[in-house]
Parts: C-alpha cells; structure tokens; sequence
C-alpha cells in the first residue's frame, strides 16, 4: 500500500473510532482519537500536495504555517484542546470543537470521496 492511502485509511480508522468511542461515552480515548484523526488528516494533506512527511508535531505546524497557512490557523485555534488530554477530564465540547476543525478542513480541501463521505455519517 502506498504512503498516500496508508495516511487516507489511517485517517478513516481512527476517525470511525472516535465517533464510536464518543457514542459510548468514553470521551477521554475519544478525544485523543478526533485530535490523531486531525494530525494524520493534516499529514494527508500535506503528503499529496508535498510529498512530504512530518516527523513530528512541531514539524506538521512549521509545514502548514509556511505551505497551508489557513489549515495551520485551524490547528493552531484547537491545539489547547489535545493538550488538555494530557492533564484534565475530555468533555463533549472538546470533541466537537476538535470534530469541527475536521470538517472545517475537509470541506475547504479537494479531497478523497472516502474522507468527504466519513464526515457525513
């Protein structure tokens, strides 16, 4: 399998099982799935318009700072929201503002039917 659908069908997998996780009330696990699902959808966009992998968080931001500024912005504005799952209880809203975030970049991006049609389930 290939970079590009690796990072496409990453993004699906944990993106399904944070929906998931969240219908059972397992918010913790939920919303560090949704925050992944937003680093990996991330490096998605940037391995098919670049070529490029991130190697680590500080990488993916200086990318899309310098290459996708208005997603960088998007991430940026949600940040606080996975470090927060370092040392605090997850809550509903942290989910959805992270979920948001997604959607936010999924609908402004020229992307995979696959990924389009997760958001709308």
């Amino acid at each position: 399998m290939n970079q590009e659908n690796e990072l496409k069908n990453t993004f699906i997998e944990e993106y399904s099982s944070a929906k998931m996780l969240k219908k059972q009330g397992r918010l913790k696990s939920a919303v560090i799935l949704i925050s992944k699902s937003l680093f990996v959808l991330c490096d998605y966009i940037i391995f098919r318009k670049y070529k490029k992998l991130s190697k680590n968080h500080a990488d993916r931001f200086r990318i899309l700072q310098l290459k996708e500024n208005k997603i960088y912005l998007e991430v940026d504005s949600v940040w606080s929201k996975y470090t927060d799952t370092y040392s605090k209880p997850s809550n509903y809203e942290s989910y959805d503002i992270l979920n948001k975030a997604i959607i936010n970049i999924i609908e402004n991006e020229e992307l995979d039917k696959e990924i389009r049609e997760i958001i709308e389930k």
